[in-house]
């Protein structure tokens, strides 16, 4: 239930000033989120989500009782089929699991899934659209072999001006004409008092853990340069993919086995790679639901400065090959824990500077 409670804050940032006002929750702001600066000339700021396993570890218990919320306050009735739509790489993993509850809940087996993603694959795109505030701007959304939908719920970690999410539905609604409503789902809306449901092409509600508003003073500027602008644009090329939301699926994918991987001894961090999270943290649940003590993250592209939110910070190469570099925030080497890397790539591809710094294993699922 939504509590409305009117509270604001201040956040000082390296890059500015973040006023906080929120209107609405049903978790409190500091279980949600906390905030850092980018290193980034389009926006100086970061909301870092507590919830997501991204950006901090996080249990999976956390990550999954805050979906479940979240997926409880989308509406049962829209008309089918649907279509779940995660933006990358953030809420790859977020997405799916939102897909994931909708069908549990609903029992409906005409809820699909589909991530939007910065790999170029030998597959038909169905658009293309541009997140223009971000350090990594193009969007790739692949033509799924399923039925066109009716509805879309289209999730991303947090709404603040809602123009990516405009663009997105707009190229949707123009692939799929017969879309008849939307819901945007987030864990944190700053969009309230915004005008861009306005610029909406079908009816769309939010639902959301927290309504508010961010307004933000701009400080020191970060200059814009070529390497901000190669990063932007840069895209991977994936010559061997396996399916588990690029191209669109079904049901939702099931877990790996936890016979495949080694012992748990101790507690554990698993870090995804990128655009590879959901089995990751369906991994980590699996261990978490048998007793272990672990925490999930994931890797980055997104420049954040340390200070704020982010304790730590290793940079290393991306492992899909764009050449644009990565990053892993507040995964300490010294708390103690042993450090699983989990990818799609091959091991190969992972920069042995990231296993040496977390003295990792890695973890690795086939094509």
């Amino acid at each position: 239930m939504l509590t409305t409670t009117t509270k604001s804050r201040a956040v000082e940032l390296p890059t500015g000033r973040l006023d906080i006002v929120v209107e609405e929750s049903c978790w409190p702001l500091d279980d949600l989120c906390a905030f850092a600066a980018r290193e980034n000339p389009r926006r100086g700021f970061l909301v870092v989500s507590r919830v997501l396993g991204r950006h901090l570890p996080t249990t999976p218990q956390t990550m999954r009782r805050s979906v479940r919320d979240l997926a409880a306050r989308i509406p049962d009735d829209l008309p089918g089929p649907v279509m779940v739509i995660g933006l990358a790489e953030t809420a790859i993993c977020l997405g799916q699991t939102v897909h994931e509850e909708l069908r549990r809940a609903s029992g409906r087996d005409d809820i699909h899934f589909l991530h939007s993603t910065r790999q170029l694959l030998d597959h038909p795109l169905l658009c293309r659209f541009e997140e223009p505030h971000s350090h990594a701007s193009a969007h790739l959304i692949y033509r799924p072999d399923l039925p066109e939908p009716r509805s879309l719920v289209i999730v991303d970690d947090e709404v603040s001006t809602g123009t990516t999410l405009s663009n997105l539905a707009s190229a949707l609604a123009d692939a799929w004409p017969g879309i008849a409503a939307i819901v945007v789902a987030t864990l944190t809306d700053w969009s309230v008092g915004r005008d861009w449901l306005t610029r909406m092409p079908r009816p769309t509600r939010i639902a959301a853990l927290l309504h508010g508003r961010l307004d933000w003073t701009q400080g020191a500027v970060v200059a814009a340069d070529a390497a901000f602008d190669m990063a932007a644009a840069s895209l991977g090329r994936m010559a061997t993919h396996r399916n588990v939301g690029r191209l669109g699926i079904d049901a939702p994918v099931a877990p790996p086995p936890v016979t495949v991987v080694p012992p748990v001894a101790g507690p554990l961090r698993i870090v995804g790679t990128g655009e590879f999270t959901y089995l990751p943290f369906r991994l980590a649940e699996q261990l978490a639901d048998a007793g272990a003590d672990v925490v999930v993250q994931a890797t980055s592209r997104s420049p954040a400065r340390l200070g704020g939110a982010m304790a730590s910070k290793l940079c290393f190469a991306d492992n899909y090959g764009t050449g644009v570099p990565n990053y892993l925030y507040n995964a300490d080497p010294a708390d103690g824990r042993t450090n699983w890397i989990a990818h799609e790539t091959g091991a190969g591809s992972i920069d042995p500077a990231l296993v040496a710094a977390l003295g990792a294993t890695l973890i690795g699922w086939a094509a």
